[in-house]
């Protein structure tokens, strides 16, 4: 295994209640490993335990058989904090070579590496050489990943990585992270955008209360039912009682085995009863003319995981 956390306990001074309480798990190389839980359940906690930023009190943490603190992990490993700080007079540009210096990168790609590394992040090219102080949160969680990637590391800690990034955005990080999966870099990932977690993640393990409640592998997620939510465009015309959505809404229904929950003037809640069912049902959709703009889950199977979760007071 790349990265194995034994036992890890972590108290903070003037808490009463121990913020990692004996918490084991192992990464293996090219993983993406996702932290879930609420929050105070300990997940920055643990994240900064494995950059070395954090001494726990008790327990043991090794990367590639080093301590995290080691300069030869330092070496391979990039980091999104939660809060990125950045030295605002630089530009963005600026910015990325001065930390591929720093990441002892070949100076002779310099310049082609990071203008491929904004690109790979999305920031708009007008913004590239402007000072990061004029960033709006969006722009800055994209540089922040930008920062985290220039270096090429081998194992990249990304904590909330998706915080003040529009859907397009949060789309984009998915994106980068199924390439990084291709590549063979480790992951471990904090995030409260389950679905973009259902989706990268090999493995999640569920925290609170500074203890591993569940660790579940998202290779073979049980295909249960859940509510699917759609939305179409209005009709121009005055619908008949042939051609009104509600109408055909509950034939499709009707037809496929599933059950309408509830409609409004252009969306619609259906319970399917799993992946193939919910085909089933948008194709139906489709076939009765019925113009869809969106089809998705309202909810992932990862929620489960926090209505199953135990309720100690909310200690942190």
């Amino acid at each position: 295994m790349l990265i194995v956390v034994e036992n890890l306990i972590k108290a903070y001074e003037g808490r009463e209640a121990l913020a990692l309480s004996g918490v084991s798990f192992q990464v293996s190389e090219g993983e993406c490993f996702g932290l879930l839980g609420p929050n105070g359940a300990g997940k920055t906690t643990i994240i900064g335990c494995l950059l070395g930023l954090i001494h726990p009190d008790a327990g043991k943490i090794t990367i590639g058989n080093l301590p995290p603190t080691d300069l030869a992990v330092r070496e391979v490993i990039g980091f999104l904090p939660e809060r990125p700080i950045f030295e605002a007079w630089f530009s963005a540009r600026q910015y990325l070579e001065y930390h591929h210096a720093l990441a002892k990168q070949d100076p002779s790609t310099r310049k082609e590496d990071v203008v491929a590394t904004l690109r790979r992040v999305g920031l708009v090219q007008d913004a590239w050489d402007r000072p990061i102080k004029k960033f709006s949160r969006g722009m800055l969680q994209r540089i922040g990943l930008a920062q985290s990637l220039v270096g090429k590391p081998k194992i990249l800690f990304l904590d909330e990585p998706g915080s003040g990034m529009d859907p397009p955005g949060v789309t984009l990080l998915r994106e980068i992270l199924l390439q990084l999966k291709q590549e063979n870099v480790t992951v471990v990932l904090n995030s409260h955008h389950l679905d973009e977690m259902e989706r990268v993640c090999d493995r999640v393990a569920f925290i609170n209360n500074g203890r591993i409640k569940e660790t579940r592998s998202l290779d073979n997620v049980p295909d249960l039912p859940y509510v699917l939510k759609i939305k179409w465009l209005p009709q121009v015309a005055e619908p008949t009682a042939d051609t009104e959505p509600k109408t055909k809404l509950e034939s499709v229904c009707l037809d496929t085995g599933s059950n309408l929950l509830e409609v409004n003037l252009n969306t619609a809640r259906i319970k399917v009863s799993n992946t193939d069912n919910a085909a089933t049902v948008i194709k139906a959709l489709v076939e009765a003319n019925l113009t869809l703009v969106s089809a998705s889950p309202e909810s992932t199977s990862l929620e489960g995981m926090f209505d199953s979760e135990d309720d100690n007071g909310g200690q942190e």
